[in-house]
């Protein structure tokens, strides 16, 4: 149970990201992953869901900002009350913009505009810190910062300041990430800004090339290890400890990261303090990011969810009897090094600043791995293997996929708890109905744990959905087409892959690329005999064919003697009134319809294909 309070001030962003693969046409044109991004919101985001279920109101993570009112602002902030964020000191004021930052692939940079947003412009009076960090009930306060905010203009350096003043007079412990970004300004002004901040803070998070530039900065460059050295080499810790010592800092946090041609980042980190530095660099992480935002932000969410904890548990930092400048394996800190290592890894597995990580995620990697390497690619592939095979025989003994295309969600989720109730034993959830996340959610929430659950519709632009679609529950996904890394992801992800194609050529294009159940669509412009024909061409029998589009109840025999391994059918099974809000004249004739005889076909189909596979 979280014993405390995490407060971040900060400024969040909406964040434009090119599709990867997808090339700019002539025009300019490409299309693009709108996402909600600032490291003082990711870090409570993650730490939100990270702790989903155990928080309280005393111990929810609070973003304190600024947002311009209307729609854009809005964007922002939903994507915090989405994770379950509290807002309640997030100011909006009028005429004014929420800043943006498009990422830039081939220059590997980012392009900002946030010069005329709210948060650039606000006025610090808007913040009563005192009331802010006070404790409320049995819960302590922690409070999150970052180099960022003071950078980016007169009024929020002025805010950071005030906050940071209240921090050291209440006793409020402080993580700083110092994150200095080079469009803001100057390294040097950034460090005379944070200097007076230093022995004040719990712990200092920098990055490697902060490391250096400020031991160079700090009269400390000869100790500084030549390029040529390997992070892996203790040098590079002995720079940390001198550098802790020297600015009297508590604890100095560093993430070393490396990456081979192909990809492959190994990452671990180390902390040093007064005993010693603590490190995983004999245990490192080995993923392939997904997005090169939001790792920091999650590795400051891992160091922070165990050194808070302990803080306020009063739990006690094992000591070591031996030189501070040499390296510890075995610790509290260097558990929660691991902590964050692993974190961060896992967050970068999805596309966007925040995490969608777990604590029963997070603890069961942590038991399977603990005090070895941890190769993350080697473990989804193991895992997803048996997932799809598991999925693959599930469909194909429920003969019929009831696909959910729906403008009114909750519609949609009553609607599939009654289908199972009749019978189904496997629900397709269109990525483009309204509020999908929220019904594939409660659906696996719901539904008992035999009924396969997926998504469908998947295009080009939502093929980087997958992993939030795997943490969600969803077992599959389908698509009318075939979208640009479908097979790759969802193989990655031991998500059933379901492109789809429509003739032999195209069908057995798919299946040597690795689809193990491939949509045939649409099955209305071909018949249920040239499915037969193609099918007894005995190569061409090894693929498992879902024809969908066109299929009823009516002709549902006749594709499924033709060799289908299981169809797909929408409202001709699931009914219409979950296309119309509820109340609607179209809604309450849907509703009849299905009252009617709807419900008793759909159980009739049910009922048939239990006896099919019996």
């Amino acid at each position: 149970k979280m014993a405390y309070r995490l407060v971040a001030f900060g400024e969040a962003m909406v964040r434009y990201a090119p599709l990867p693969g997808v090339v700019a046409d002539h025009a300019g044109a490409q299309p693009c992953v709108r996402s909600v991004g600032g490291d003082e919101l990711n870090v409570c985001v993650d730490l939100a869901v990270l702790n989903a279920g155990s928080l309280t109101p005393e111990t929810t993570p609070q973003w304190v900002s600024v947002l311009p009112e209307g729609y854009m602002g809005d964007i922002v902030g939903s994507s915090g009350q989405a994770a379950g964020v509290d807002m309640k000191h997030v100011a909006r004021i009028p005429n004014s913009d929420v800043g943006t930052f498009t990422v830039v692939p081939e220059l590997k940079t980012v392009h900002y505009q946030r010069g005329n947003s709210a948060f650039a412009q606000h006025s610090p009076s808007a913040f009563d810190w005192e009331s802010i960090l006070a404790e409320c009930g049995e819960a302590k306060v922690w409070l999150h910062m970052t180099g960022i905010t003071p950078m980016i203009a007169e009024a929020p350096r002025l805010s950071w300041t005030l906050a940071l003043q209240a921090a050291h007079t209440m006793g409020v412990p402080v993580s700083m990430d110092f994150n200095h970004r080079p469009q803001l300004g100057t390294l040097s002004t950034l460090w005379a800004i944070m200097l007076p901040q230093l022995p004040h803070l719990e712990i200092l998070i920098l990055s490697v090339g902060n490391l250096v530039d400020l031991a160079k900065m700090n009269g400390l460059g000869a100790k500084v290890p030549d390029e040529a050295v390997p992070y892996t080499e203790s040098a590079w810790r002995l720079l940390m400890q001198l550098l802790r010592s020297k600015w009297g800092l508590k604890r100095l946090a560093v993430c070393f990261k490396t990456r081979d041609d192909a990809g492959l980042q190994r990452r671990w980190s180390a902390i040093a303090d007064a005993v010693g530095v603590h490190t995983t660099v004999n245990k490192p992480v080995y993923h392939r990011p997904k997005d090169e935002c939001g790792g920091g932000s999650a590795w400051a969410t891992g160091i922070i969810d165990f050194l808070a904890q302990d803080t306020f548990k009063g739990v006690a930092e094992s000591v070591v009897g031996q030189d501070p400048t040499a390296d510890v394996h075995t610790s509290r800190l260097s558990d929660i090094a691991r902590h964050a290592d692993l974190s961060a890894a896992m967050c970068q597995q999805t596309v966007g600043d925040h995490s969608h990580v777990t604590r029963a995620d997070l603890a069961a990697v942590e038991t399977a791995y603990a005090g070895k390497s941890f190769k993350l690619d080697d473990a989804l592939r193991g895992a997803g293997a048996q997932g799809v095979e598991a999925t693959l025989a599930t469909l194909k003994t429920s003969g019929v996929l009831a696909i959910l295309r729906a403008k009114n969600a909750d519609a949609a989720i009553a609607r599939g708890i009654e289908l199972v109730e009749l019978g189904c034993k496997a629900i397709e959830v269109t990525v483009d109905s309204a509020d999908w996340r929220r019904v594939l959610k409660t659906l696996v929430e719901k539904l008992p744990s035999h009924v396969c659950i997926g998504v469908g519709t998947v295009m080009d632009d939502t093929v980087c959905c997958l992993e939030e679609i795997a943490a969600l529950g969803g077992k599959f996904a389908l698509s009318p087409i075939n979208p640009i890394g479908l097979i790759e992801e969802c193989n990655r992800l031991g998500i059933l892959a379901v492109p789809s194609g429509l003739s032999s050529n195209e069908l057995w294009d798919l299946h040597r690329k690795g689809a193990r159940m491939i949509k045939l669509f649409h099955a209305g412009q071909v018949t249920a005999p040239i499915l037969k024909s193609m099918l007894g061409v005995s190569p061409l029998a090894a693929m498992s064919i879902m024809p969908s589009g066109g299929v009823s109840p009516a002709n549902l025999d006749e594709w499924l003697d033709a060799g289908a391994a299981v169809v797909g059918m929408g409202s001709n099974l699931a009914g219409k009134e979950i296309a119309h809000p509820t109340g609607s004249v179209e809604y309450k004739k849907a509703a009849a319809a299905w009252a009617s005889s709807g419900r008793a076909t759909a159980k009739g189909v049910f009922d048939k294909m239990a006896a099919r596979y019996a």
